[in-house]
């Protein structure tokens, strides 16, 4: 079984198409929505049409970290994928059939992450160009340097080796995704599988800038290669 988990907090627009994109997906699923103190309607839009719904209590920080966690701490599948709102894989079932392969055929490999794109339909020119680099960067490191770095909007991962390792390291308020890639490649192997596309709507890139966004990872990704911490507590809601 495949455990879908999408951590939310304010996301009651793109919820529903989020969750009802896998309604025709046929291989063993389940789908948990992960809120973490959400003060619109996501819960409720969540509790129509996902399997299970979590909400993260009100003494309790919140977190994306925090939100992929609790719902891994409930999902009953082998496989976890932790998929940000509003990410959308245009052919499920083609989509996880070729993920599972891949399992299959690498009994040692631990997880993998896809091409990362942003929607066709608002992407700009810099969009295209910086996502290449970055998806080319996040391959190097995982396929053929080995030390592991994925972007949290799609991570697919064994269930054993992500309980074993600890989950995402709820103290980090960045780069918390490439932290855990890091620590399931020293457990096997973890790849970027370029045939795995999944788009996003490319919010933060629209809202805050493109090339500023991107100082801002790299600003976040050196800090961390250096002192093992982000060099932002967190990155501020964008909606």
């Amino acid at each position: 079984m495949i455990s879908i988990i999408i951590p939310t907090r304010n996301e009651e627009k793109g919820i529903r198409e989020t969750v009802v994109q896998f309604k025709n997906l046929t291989l063993p699923h389940e789908i948990i929505v992960s809120d973490t103190l959400s003060t619109d309607n996501t819960v409720a839009i969540a509790k129509e049409c996902a399997d299970k719904v979590l909400v993260l209590s009100p003494d309790e920080k919140a977190s994306v970290s925090k939100g992929r966690n609790n719902g891994a701490r409930e999902a009953r599948g082998e496989f976890l994928v932790f998929l940000d709102s509003e990410t959308y894989i245009p052919n499920p079932q083609a989509f996880f059939t070729r993920a599972l392969a891949r399992f299959n055929a690498d009994l040692r490999l631990a997880g993998i992450s896809g091409r990362i794109e942003i929607d066709p339909r608002v992407r700009t020119w810099s969009d295209w160009f910086i996502l290449i680099v970055t998806n080319l960067y996040f391959l190097t490191l995982n396929n053929i340097v080995g030390i592991g770095a994925a972007a949290g909007k799609f991570q697919m991962i064994r269930t054993n080796i992500f309980r074993e390792t600890g989950g995402f390291n709820e103290q980090l308020f960045a780069a918390e995704d490439i932290e855990l890639f890091q620590r399931l490649a020293k457990q096997g192997h973890t790849r970027i599988a370029w045939d795995l596309v999944v788009y996003h709507p490319g919010r933060r890139f629209h809202q805050l800038g493109a090339w500023n966004t991107v100082f801002r990872w790299m600003k976040n990704i050196i800090s961390f290669w250096i002192r093992k911490k982000p060099a932002d507590k967190e990155w501020e809601e964008i909606r």
